[in-house]
Order: structure tokens, then C-alpha cells, then sequence
């Protein structure tokens, strides 16, 4: 039995298929380009499900997508990184090409269930997974199920608000944690805060990847770079702010963070367990598991997952 699994960012869209014991057999991606519309970008996404269905004869597709999903009617409703999509169809197009069953959730959602089944094989009934990427998602798993809220909305912790009249977030609001926390944030304080970006990047970029990016500013990190250090130091401590509310509202046995920028976490892991040493009512931080995800990418993997286990159901 062989599941698609569809991760729609706000930069990159990953398109994989899995069998039923998660393990990899295909694996594409992408450019989004949300900013050129919804129907372009569907149009792509069809052609390369198609395709793939014809290959690997898959059971069900699970798609994870940044942003305020409904899940029961498969619509994108919006996503701060995909401005012009509002009450995008998703499933819909998908059903009626595959004729499989679809799922949308959320993509810190789809994260949240990979990491419950895939990393911590279900061994904690509460986990919180935060997915660190172009923004900022978080999904609940709450006594052994995934947690939606009434609307489909739980877990949008990117959008809590940790510096009132602070920077100005992709939804268009102001002090988000997302706002300080998401890749485009880390890349707009490091313009900033760099004096010279083309020789930081000559100096540090990966090969093949030569611009300002979370990799280059790793890098630089790993190599002792003060600015680049700082960044990341000022990220954990803004990232510990946001994860502390989340933590004293559902007091979850696991933290878990996964996505991109979850690369860099030896050099934010110490400030932001810092600030939850700090905390005044410190027996849900002190019992609290915080763990790094191996496979960045959950949202997808989780995506085929729950795609393959609500058909089941």
C-alpha cells in the first residue's frame, strides 16, 4: 500500500510517496509560486500527481498547506505566504483527477502527526510540533489525537503575538512570533545587521546556493561568525517566548521542532531553553521533552501518513 504525501509552502511545494511503514519511495519538489496565482499553480501540481499516480499506484493523497485551512472542505482559506490565495480548492481538483481519497490539513498539522508516528512512535499522548520555515506553523496532538479546534485553526502559534506594535508580519499584522522567527524574518534582521552581504555570502554560502539564506547564516555560525551568532541567539530567545504560552496553555509531554530553519538548532537551543529556566511556574517546562526532529521533512511525510490511516478509517 503506497500513499502520495503533498507539502504546499509558502516557497517550495514537496510531492512524495510513501509506503504504509513510511518508508521513502519517491521524492520531487517545486517552486510554489504562490505569487503567481492559484490556478497556475494547481494546473502544476495535477500534472505531477498524475503522473506519479500512474507510477506507484498509490491508495490515498494527504496535502499539508501553510495557512488557515478548512479541513472538511478541502479549501486553503488563507495563508499569509500565498497572499492571493483565498478559499483555494485543494482537494477537490485532486479527488476528481485521482479518484482517491484526499485529506487537507493544515502543514503543521501533517508535521505534528509525522513526528507523533514517525519520530516518537506514538509514545507521547501530548506533543507540540513547531514547524520553522518561511513561517511559523505549530500542531497539536492531544491525548494521542490530532487537535483541530473548532474551526480547523489550533495550533497558529506563528501568529501569536510576542511584541505588541513590533515587526510587521506576512499576514499583516504587527509583533508575530512568525515575524521574528520565520526564514524571512531571519533574513531581513541578517540584512541588517551584515555590513558587507556579498562578501558574507562569497565567504560562507553553500555551493551551488550562493545568496543570503538560513544555510549561509548556519554556516557562518558554525564558524564563529559574532553577527551570525547573534541572530540566532536573539531567535531563540524570541522563539522561547512564543513556545512558553503554548506550553502553560496545553502543557504538552513533548516539544518538537522540525522544518528548515530547525537546522540551525545548536546555535538557538540554548537561549530558548533559557527563557523557559525562567519561567515562574516551572513544573510543566521542567517535565516538558524538547526534541529536534531528524527528518526536516515531517509535513510531508505526515501528510502521506494521515492520508493513508483516515482511509482506513
Amino acid at each position: 500500500m503506497n500513499g502520495i504525501g503533498i507539502d504546499i509552502g509558502g516557497t517550495n511545494t514537496k510531492i512524495i510517496v510513501i509506503n504504509g511503514y513510511g518508508r521513502l519511495l519517491h521524492a520531487e519538489r517545486f517552486h510554489t509560486l504562490g505569487e503567481n496565482g492559484y490556478g497556475e499553480f494547481i494546473k502544476r501540481l495535477l500534472d505531477r500527481v498524475k503522473r506519479l499516480k500512474n507510477i506507484w499506484e498509490p491508495v490515498s493523497v494527504g496535502i499539508g498547506a501553510a495557512g488557515d485551512v478548512d479541513p472538511q472542505k478541502g479549501l486553503i482559506r488563507f495563508s499569509p505566504n500565498l497572499e492571493k490565495w483565498h478559499n483555494a480548492a485543494i482537494t477537490c481538483p485532486l479527488k476528481k483527477l485521482t479518484g482517491l481519497p484526499c485529506t487537507l490539513e493544515n502543514d503543521a498539522n501533517m508535521a505534528a502527526w509525522g513526528a507523533y508516528v514517525l519520530e516518537l512512535k506514538r509514545k507521547y499522548a501530548n506533543v507540540l510540533t513547531i514547524t520553522l520555515g518561511t513561517g511559523i506553523g505549530g500542531g497539536l496532538i492531544l491525548d494521542g489525537k490530532l487537535y483541530h479546534g473548532a474551526t480547523g485553526s489550533a495550533g497558529e502559534i506563528g501568529h501569536n503575538k510576542i511584541q505588541p506594535g513590533g515587526e510587521r508580519c506576512h499576514c499583516g499584522a504587527q509583533g508575530c512570533l512568525e515575524a521574528y522567527c520565520g526564514s524571512y524574518a531571519i533574513i531581513r534582521d541578517a540584512r541588517k545587521a551584515i555590513k558587507s552581504p556579498e562578501a558574507f555570502v562569497k565567504k560562507y554560502a553553500a555551493p551551488g546556493r550562493e545568496r543570503l539564506n538560513t544555510i549561509c547564516l548556519t554556516r557562518a555560525a558554525d564558524r564563529g561568525h559574532k553577527t551570525a551568532l547573534r541572530i540566532w541567539r536573539e531567535l531563540g530567545a524570541n522563539l522561547g517566548r512564543g513556545l512558553a504560552d503554548a506550553i502553560l496553555l496545553f502543557n504538552p509531554d513533548c516539544v518538537l521542532l522540525t522544518g528548515g530553519v530547525s537546522k540551525a538548532w545548536r546555535h538557538f537551543i540554548g537561549p530558548l531553553k533559557k527563557v523557559f529556566e525562567a519561567q515562574q511556574i516551572a513544573t510543566p517546562f521542567q517535565k516538558v521533552r524538547l526534541r529536534v526532529a531528524k527528518n526536516a521533512d515531517l509535513g510531508v511525510f505526515g501528510a502521506a501518513l494521515l492520508g493513508m490511516e483516515l482511509r482506513k478509517k
